[in-house]
């Protein structure tokens, strides 16, 4: 019953604003769908996978103690 009078009521509405109406019909199933995700642990989130392959430069080699300290 709800269909036919959505129907009705975009049939109304200019073909812009059905549009705008689709548009956000779509993003309420994106949120609806985004909210049922279930959160990612600790161990599958972006910082874990940065602490497991850390970003490497080229020919970079830490300086060491006395090194650092000469400088």
């Amino acid at each position: 019953m709800i269909q036919a009078e959505l129907i009705e009521t975009l049939e109304q509405l200019p073909t812009a604003k059905q549009a705008e109406v689709l548009d956000f019909a779509k993003f309420l199933v994106q949120r609806i769908q985004s909210d049922q995700v279930q959160p990612k642990t600790l161990a599958e989130s972006s910082l874990a996978q940065w602490i497991n392959h850390p970003l490497g430069v080229k020919d970079f080699h830490p300086l060491s103690r006395e090194e650092a300290n000469a400088r």
